[in-house]
């Protein structure tokens, strides 16, 4: 596999990330519905695009939490793209630059793809959440302890 490359956004770069997740969107991801939508969740998180043979195929965020975890809250590939490892590598990546901590995601229980991916790297589940996003479905809550 290429080498993927992260190029941090700003709030500046809001349609960017719009397209890339907008051209992620499956029935387990809805992407922000406005430029606001966008632009709050760049200002509170860090958000990378995912870059390989430099073009934009996907992105990855993150935030600190009230405790001082990681929470994973985004990673979206482009369908071309998918099944080519580029998420498993983005996520071993991150983890291996951010360091030991605790980190944490939500995942659609029945987004496999993503869930298998996680829990290779070594994510537990720790937490079934109905209706977390208020859109009528659950997510499992997973952590990763060092």
């Amino acid at each position: 596999m290429e080498a993927i490359e992260f190029k941090q956004v700003t709030e500046d770069d809001w349609k960017l990330v719009d397209d890339l997740e907008s051209g992620s969107a499956t029935p387990f991801f809805c992407p922000c519905d406005s430029e606001e939508g966008y632009r709050k969740y760049i200002r509170e998180s860090t958000v990378y695009v995912i870059m390989k043979n430099g073009k934009d195929i996907g992105t990855v965020s993150h935030k600190t939490q009230d405790d001082g975890s990681i929470l994973f809250n985004g990673l979206t590939i482009l369908p071309e793209h998918r099944g080519q490892g580029v998420a498993t590598d983005s996520m071993k990546r991150l983890l291996s630059n951010l360091g030991k901590q605790t980190y944490a995601l939500l995942v659609h229980p029945e987004n496999t793809t993503a869930l298998m991916i996680y829990l290779r790297l070594g994510f537990v589940i720790t937490e079934w959440k109905d209706n977390f996003f208020g859109d009528g479905t659950p997510r499992l809550y997973l952590k990763l302890v060092p």
